[in-house]
């Protein structure tokens, strides 16, 4: 068959160039693209971003911008996602995303964040705020500021759970989440390893020896919608 142009409303590969690309629970079409730098304001809203279209590439009726001015942002779902390289729906149809954290805060800062409950309309942090907390974020605590931006934050615009969504579970910094998958049946996963999600670490590039990440897939365990702890699992 021959290929069909369906938008060209995604930002050019530049920084992070991949784009993944979902169909959700609605139908709607999910693209991911990473951020151009690794600490910036972005001055084209699309990278850092999940976008969302309808199949044929127009933009759903309740997308969070749909009749924004800027024809870039009509497709912009959730921002502040420094670089999602996968997504998935969690068990009970929830938005999860993983994400690159930033580089510069040395090998232990920020704790990389493997699931973050995605909001429609909501910023996840990058390039001002990040998740804390290591591990489970069972209290939803909210991000904190990232002190190496330099720059003064967005009028209104705080760390504060009002304007950030948190990480649900971390790992370490610079462990770099890749391709995540919920097991199931279908997967032929026996019966005791499904239902937990299971993420391919790229490992780190930029930490000292003795902070060195590993290349790994590691396995997050959940109770329902809820990540309770993790293991290695590959």
């Amino acid at each position: 068959a021959a290929l069909q142009l369906v938008t060209d409303n995604i930002p050019p590969p530049i920084g992070h160039s991949s784009r993944t690309i979902h169909f959700g629970p609605d139908g709607k079409m999910y693209v991911s693209a990473g951020s151009t730098c690794n600490v910036c304001e972005e001055t084209d809203p699309r990278p850092a971003t999940i976008m969302r279209f309808n199949p044929d590439g127009s933009i759903p009726a309740d997308n969070p911008f749909v009749n924004d001015p800027d024809v870039r942002k009509r497709p912009v779902y959730a921002w502040g996602l420094r670089n999602s390289v996968d997504f998935l729906w969690s068990p009970a149809g929830q938005l999860w995303a993983n994400h690159n954290g930033s580089d510069g805060l040395g090998d232990d800062l920020p704790p990389e964040e493997i699931v973050i409950p995605v909001k429609a309309g909501m910023s996840h942090g990058w390039p001002y705020c990040y998740t804390a907390v290591m591990g489970v974020n069972q209290q939803l605590l909210a991000e904190v500021l990232d002190t190496q931006s330099g720059w003064p934050l967005p009028e209104g615009f705080d760390c504060s759970s009002a304007n950030v969504v948190p990480a649900l579970f971390t790992d370490d910094a610079h462990s770099a989440p890749l391709g995540m998958t919920i097991a199931s049946a279908t997967l032929a996963f026996p019966a005791e390893y499904q239902n937990s999600l299971y993420v391919a670490y790229h490992g780190s590039w930029n930490t000292s020896p003795e902070s060195f990440r590993d290349c790994k897939v590691v396995r997050v365990l959940l109770d329902g919608d809820i990540p309770i702890g993790s293991e290695d699992f590959v």
